[in-house]
């Protein structure tokens, strides 16, 4: 089995890569010069393939000596930006030149197909009818360009993604372990979400032997804050109080926030827009298409949690 895997050093893709490479596939990480491999120094046994982006000549150009695979799994994109714009140039115009080099240079075997690492955040919060972001919208444009492509795909949707190599959740942690458990959406906010190792393994296994899927990626459990709460206190070994933020404050804050970094042209580590999306409920029930497409799930909250964190002190993050 070859397998392609673009945005393959960050955080899932350095999962996607791992995982391949567990289950003894040919794996290549497609990356772009210069890229940042520190979630790559530990893994052992892949192919490199320096990617440049910049326009679908360069991309034939990268693409040109790769052979035919069994799975692109497209990861590369775009999940920070004030502007639609920035979302559609990256999300949509690259999946397309990406498409297209495909197709013209036969990059897919006969039985091949290309995976793209779309979002829960195209599907939208629970009652919202549709995306509540750019970001989510721009994920569904790309969603159509592929489903329109001819290829042969899967279109993976994962849920909050946590786990070793993410930093994501890093602040809470600490929080934790200092006797602090901040909350700034409500306190029966529902969540859903995977353990990357999971979602990682699941979008490989699932694509060698489904096509022309959306499949949405989540551990098949719904949370609150008091469940992750008692999680991250359990595995820290810590008591904390509760420490509630009011969304007015919340929101107010993100709005001087991107003020500030849209003067300076920054990216946003958490932007308004994206702080009222996630703060909305998430608790979609997925048991019919459990049904069709059956997910293997190795990681609950807590050892997801305990993995994570023993990643966090061994790299002295926490």
């Amino acid at each position: 089995m070859k397998v392609l895997i673009t945005g393959a050093n960050g955080f899932l893709g350095s999962h996607l890569v791992e995982q391949s490479l567990l289950l003894g596939y040919e794996t290549t990480a497609a990356l772009r010069k210069g890229a940042d491999l520190s979630n790559l120094s530990e893994l052992k046994g892949f192919q490199f393939l320096e990617m440049d982006y910049s326009s679908e000549e360069s991309i034939r150009d990268s693409l040109r000596d790769l052979l035919p695979q069994d799975l692109i799994i497209h990861n590369a994109g775009l999940t920070k930006s004030y502007t639609l714009n920035k979302y559609l140039d990256v999300n949509v115009g690259l999946t397309e030149q990406l498409i297209s080099v495909i197709k013209s240079q036969g990059k897919l075997n006969e039985t091949g197909r290309f995976c793209y690492i779309s979002s829960l955040a195209a599907k939208g919060p629970v009652g919202n009818g549709g995306p509540a972001s750019n970001y989510g919208r721009s994920k569904v444009l790309a969603e159509e360009a592929i489903i329109q492509s001819g290829l042969d795909y899967m279109i993976y949707r994962p849920a909050g993604v946590y786990g070793a190599r993410d930093i994501q959740f890093v602040p809470l942690i600490k929080a934790v372990n200092l006797g602090i458990y901040p909350n700034m959406t409500s306190s029966n906010h529902k969540m859903t979400l995977i353990n990357a190792r999971d979602a990682a393994f699941n979008i490989l296994k699932t694509g060698e032997i489904h096509s022309r899927k959306i499949v949405h990626l989540e551990d098949g459990e719904v949370y609150e804050h008091k469940d992750l709460k008692l999680i991250l206190e359990g595995v820290l070994n810590k008591k904390s109080r509760n420490l509630s933020v009011p969304k007015p404050i919340v929101t107010s804050l993100l709005w001087i926030s991107d003020v500030i970094d849209k003067s300076f042209n920054r990216t946003p580590k958490l932007s308004r827009e994206h702080y009222l999306e996630i703060s909305q409920d998430w608790d979609y029930d997925f048991t019919e298409e459990r049904q069709e497409i059956p997910l293997i799930i190795k990681y609950n909250l807590r050892d997801g949690f305990k993995d994570a964190i023993s990643y966090y002190e061994e790299k002295s993050l926490i």
